[in-house]
Order: C-alpha cells, then sequence, then structure tokens
C-alpha cells in the first residue's frame, strides 16, 4: 500500500501542468533538456557529398571550428519499417540559420520520430548556414534539396540492413511533404513556393512547426508573449527576446543592414510572399504555441491564406506551448511531455489524409 500511495503521489507531482510550468522555468533558466531518444525501427543512412552525382545535391561546405575546420553538408535519410519508399519527406531543422546539423541528437531524435509516425522516407538536410554563408544560401540549398527528393529515393538495403551500391535511388516520389521547425519552418514555406511544376505535382504539403515565418519581427505578439516569470507564462525559450534582438538575430543571416534589405523577401520572410506564390502552397498545416513570440507569424499567414482562398490551409494553437515544444517529448527530464507527443500525432493524422 505504501509503494503505491507514493507512486499516487508522484504522478501527482508530474501531471501535466506542473510538468509544463516546470519546463518553462528551465528554459527562461538555460537548464532545458532537449530530446535524445530515437524512434525504435528507424534506420538512419547518410548521404555524403559528392556520393549522389549531383553539384547541387548534398553541397559541401566548410565551417570554422575553434583551431580546426570541419567539413560540412551531409544528409541523413530516416527509413521506417515497411515504408513506401515513393512517399517521402524532406525535413529543414531549425537554428536562427546559425547553428544546429541533421546528426545533431535534437535533430536525429525529431527526424526519426516525424518517419516513425508519418510512415515516410525522411531526408534532413544539412544546409549552409551563417555567417560563412547568408541569406539566400540556405533557401538555394533547400530547393536544390526538394527538387533532388522528387526524383531520388532511398536506397535498397538487403537482408542484412546494408546499402546496396549508392546511399539512394532514382525514382520519382509518388508523395512527396516538406516540414520544418523554427527557421526551418519558414526555410520549407519558401522552399516549396519556388518549385516548377513537376515538383508541385507531387508536394501534398508543406507542414511548420514553430516556423520563423517574419524575420521583421514585425507581428504583434513579440509584445504580448513577453516571458513572465511571476506567471510562469509566456516564451521562455525567448526569454528576454524583444523586436531589436529579434531583428539583430536575423541579420546573423541576412547581413548587416539585412532586414532593411532582404527581411520582406519572401525567400527569407515567406510571411510577406506575395498572394500568387501563397495561392500556389500546397496544402499547408503550421502548428504554433500559445506562448510563442512568434505566435502571430503562423495565426496572421493563416488568416492571409484563407482570405486568398487557399483551399486547404490550416493553424493548429497549442495551449501553453513554447519554441518547439516538439523538442521535449522526454520533458526535459522530467516526464512524458503529452503536448509534444499529440502534436506529431496531429501531423500524422494531416499527412496520411493527403497521401494519394
Amino acid at each position: 500500500m505504501g509503494k503505491r500511495v507514493a507512486e499516487g503521489i508522484k504522478r501527482v507531482k508530474q501531471s501535466q501542468r506542473e510538468l509544463e510550468s516546470s519546463i518553462l522555468r528551465r528554459c527562461a533558466s538555460g537548464r532545458d533538456r532537449l530530446d535524445k531518444r530515437l524512434a525504435t525501427g528507424v534506420k538512419i543512412i547518410k548521404v555524403a557529398p559528392g556520393s549522389t552525382g549531383s553539384k547541387d545535391f548534398p553541397r559541401l561546405w566548410k565551417r570554422d571550428e575553434g583551431d580546426r575546420t570541419k567539413i560540412r553538408g551531409s544528409a541523413e535519410w530516416y527509413i521506417p519499417r515497411r515504408a513506401d519508399l515513393r512517399r517521402r519527406m524532406l525535413f529543414l531543422h531549425g537554428g536562427s540559420y546559425v547553428v544546429y546539423a541533421p546528426c545533431d541528437y535534437v535533430y536525429r531524435s525529431l527526424a526519426s520520430r516525424l518517419a516513425s509516425q508519418c510512415g515516410l522516407c525522411v531526408l534532413s538536410i544539412d544546409y549552409r548556414l551563417a555567417p560563412e554563408h547568408r541569406f539566400p544560401a540556405a533557401f538555394e540549398d533547400a530547393c536544390a534539396a526538394l527538387k533532388w527528393l522528387s526524383v531520388n529515393g532511398p536506397p535498397e538495403v538487403n537482408g542484412q540492413g546494408k546499402v546496396k551500391g549508392a546511399p539512394f535511388s532514382a525514382s520519382p516520389a509518388r508523395d512527396l511533404f516538406v516540414c520544418g521547425d523554427s527557421a526551418g519552418g519558414g526555410l520549407a514555406l519558401a522552399a516549396s513556393m519556388a518549385q516548377r511544376a513537376f515538383v508541385r505535382e507531387r508536394l501534398r504539403g508543406v507542414i511548420g512547426l514553430s516556423a520563423w515565418n517574419d524575420l521583421t519581427a514585425s507581428t504583434p505578439s513579440y509584445d504580448t508573449r513577453q516571458w513572465c516569470p511571476e506567471q510562469c507564462w509566456g516564451d521562455a525559450v525567448n526569454a528576454g527576446v524583444d523586436r531589436k534582438s529579434g531583428r539583430e538575430e536575423a541579420e546573423a543571416y541576412l547581413g548587416r543592414r539585412g532586414v532593411q534589405l532582404h527581411g520582406r523577401d519572401w525567400r527569407a520572410s515567406p510571411f510577406f510572399a506575395p498572394a500568387g506564390r501563397l495561392r500556389a502552397l500546397p496544402s499547408v498545416l503550421l502548428q504554433v504555441g500559445d506562448f510563442e513570440l512568434i505566435l502571430d507569424e503562423s495565426v496572421l499567414l493563416h488568416k492571409r491564406l484563407e482570405k486568398l482562398g487557399h483551399p486547404d490551409a490550416r493553424v493548429d494553437v497549442y495551449p501553453r506551448m513554447w519554441h518547439c515544444w516538439h523538442q521535449y517529448e522526454e520533458g526535459s527530464g522530467l516526464g512524458t511531455l503529452s503536448q509534444a507527443k499529440k502534436a506529431l500525432r496531429d501531423v500524422k493524422k494531416w499527412v496520411e489524409a493527403r497521401i494519394t
């Protein structure tokens, strides 16, 4: 009896609201922990620059890290069990266009969970980052990857799970999706707008997870979603960020005076895309947290899509969720965050409804 009582007390302490508040406070103090676990049954295969015979994808680039230069550019396949190799997703990581790579544990975790949930072969790419490569380098790499993915799929694997030959197979996609979080979410929308007819015919949908759609920091939620520690309310991940610092963050990618020069360019800020490009988007799913500084970048973009007559655009706002809560399914080590699991289940249902 004593053990069961103790377990019950522990469960009360780990209620979802308590867990959310604990994670928010950890985020605000910089003590949060991002997800690490990989989805089971998902095979990861590296696609190195030069291995595809294409000069555009994957593109080799270099980054100085301390006293050494690191070779970058390798993409990764995430292939779930019994996947249809013609059904694919391009995944674009976040990181303000300056940090992260597909091989980082948080993005391996997220890409593997997307592959497992959606049953799609996910290709996560290492697009060029600032300051070595400023705007529009990331956009160019995302466009090249999406074009490549439309006609190339995962490699054949033998009975022992080893790749036979090249890390890809030349075959057209049947169903193609693009997904990204934060900066990668904005990049996913921009890359989807830029495609020609051959790719658009296969493109079933674009998904923005906490998408950074407006690099000019112009929307009202920069004021209304500021972190408040007394009430444990607002965007704890971006505690202390305001419009000025948001624009400075954008200029790390856009360059000096970049917000003024390029901030309203749809390739950097799809929020400002012309009507024709927005109408040409495939089905759109935007997921955003109610506590996010950039909440309105998804909500107002969705309103504009509806006003323009887009036939299939949806925005889901998740209560009390912060920027990129999808990366906290493990609850920062404190327990399972149900809203993170629900968000990916919602992506799965949305994708399944649009597969041909």
